[in-house]
C-alpha cells in the first residue's frame, strides 16, 4: 500500500472502531471506581455537644456537619436537613457572602431547626480535579438514613424537610426508596440541580474525551438511561414523587448548568430538563449555573418559602 494512503486509512479505521465501542458502551457499566474514588479527610463537626456521633460506613470516620442546640429544645417548625453535592461538605450551605444557613436564620429558623450533613468527609472541591474525592449514591444511603433518624430522635419530631443539591438529590431519593419509614418522615423535599434522569458528564462520549476509556465513580448510576435511574424513578411502583412528601425541583433548563446539556459535541442529548420530576413543582431559573441554583437569592427565596409555608 502506498505510504500516502496509510494515514487516512488508519484514521478511518480508528474512527470506525471508536464508533463501535461507543455504541457498545451504551449499556450500563459496572463501577470499578478507578477514577476519582479516594478517601477524604474527616469533615468538621459542629453539631450540638449532646448530638450522637455517627460513623461513616464506607470510611470508618465520623460524619461531620452542623446543627442542634440541645436535646429537648423546643421546635417551632419541622427541622430542615441540608444535603450537599459531590466533593462538597456541610459548609457548602454556609459559604461567606452567600450563606443559605444565614438566610434561614434570618427567616426565623433556629439552630435546632436547621441541620447539614457531610456524608463524604471534608470538602475537596478546591483541590485540583485529580485530587478531588468523589463518591456515589449507593455508598452513602445508610449514612444519610442514620443521620435523618438521629435528627428525628434528637429533636423529638416525626417529620423533617430536606433540601438537597446535585448528587444529594438522588442520594436522598434513593434513601427514601430504600427505607419506607424514611419516606414517611419527609414532609417536603427540594431537589436542586439533581441528576434525576442522568447527567451529561456521565455520558460515555464525554467521559472518553475527558478521562479516556475508564470508569468514573458514580457514573454507572447516573448515566442517562441507566438501570439504577430506572429503578429510582419507578419509586417501587409509586412513580418519581411518592407520597406523602411534597416535592419541588429547581434547575436551569438551558444548559448554563454544565451538568445538564441539551447538546453534546454537536449531537442533541436532551439532558437540560433532567432535574425535573413528574409530580413536583418544577421551577426553572434559566441562566443560573450549577452552584448559583443553590445560592442565588431568587432560588433561596423559592425553596425557603416552600419549606416554611405550613
Amino acid at each position: 500500500m502506498p505510504r500516502r494512503l496509510q494515514t487516512p486509512l488508519v484514521k478511518r479505521c480508528m474512527i470506525a472502531l471508536y464508533a463501535v465501542l461507543l455504541a457498545l458502551s451504551a449499556a450500563t457499566a459496572e463501577a470499578s471506581h478507578k477514577v476519582a474514588h479516594c478517601k477524604p479527610l474527616p469533615a468538621d463537626n459542629e453539631f450540638a455537644s449532646d448530638f450522637s456521633l455517627i460513623t461513616d460506613q464506607e470510611w470508618g470516620i465520623g460524619l461531620g456537619g452542623w446543627g442542634g442546640i440541645r436535646k429537648g429544645h423546643p421546635l417551632r417548625r419541622p427541622p430542615v436537613i441540608f444535603v450537599h453535592g459531590n466533593t462538597r461538605d456541610a459548609w457548602d450551605w454556609d459559604e461567606e457572602g452567600r450563606s443559605v444557613k444565614q438566610r434561614f436564620l434570618e427567616a426565623g429558623y433556629t439552630m435546632q431547626e436547621i441541620w447539614a450533613i457531610s456524608y463524604n468527609g471534608k470538602s475537596t472541591k478546591l483541590n485540583p480535579p485529580p485530587l478531588q474525592c468523589r463518591t456515589d449514591n449507593s455508598s452513602n444511603v445508610s449514612d444519610l438514613t442514620a443521620f435523618v433518624n438521629a435528627v428525628l430522635t434528637y429533636t423529638g419530631t416525626t417529620k423533617v424537610d430536606i433540601v438537597a443539591h446535585s448528587l444529594g438529590v438522588t442520594l436522598v431519593r434513593s434513601a427514601m426508596r430504600a427505607t419506607p419509614e424514611l419516606s414517611q418522615a419527609v414532609r417536603k423535599f427540594v431537589g436542586i440541580a439533581g441528576p434525576n434522569h442522568g447527567t451529561t458528564v456521565c455520558r460515555r462520549a464525554w467521559l472518553v474525551w475527558l478521562i479516556g476509556w475508564q470508569e468514573f465513580v458514580g457514573c454507572d448510576e447516573l448515566a442517562p438511561g441507566s438501570d439504577w435511574l430506572a429503578r429510582l424513578n419507578d419509586g417501587r411502583g409509586r412513580g418519581e414523587t411518592p407520597s406523602p412528601a411534597r416535592y419541588m425541583t429547581i434547575y436551569d433548563g438551558t444548559g448554563a448548568d454544565i451538568f445538564y446539556r441539551p447538546w453534546l459535541f454537536g449531537w442533541p442529548v436532551g439532558d437540560a430538563d433532567s432535574p425535573a420530576l413528574e409530580g413536583a413543582e418544577n421551577k426553572r431559573l434559566p441562566g443560573l449555573t450549577h452552584d448559583e441554583l443553590k445560592t442565588d437569592p431568587q432560588a433561596v427565596t423559592l425553596f425557603l418559602r416552600f419549606v416554611s409555608d405550613p
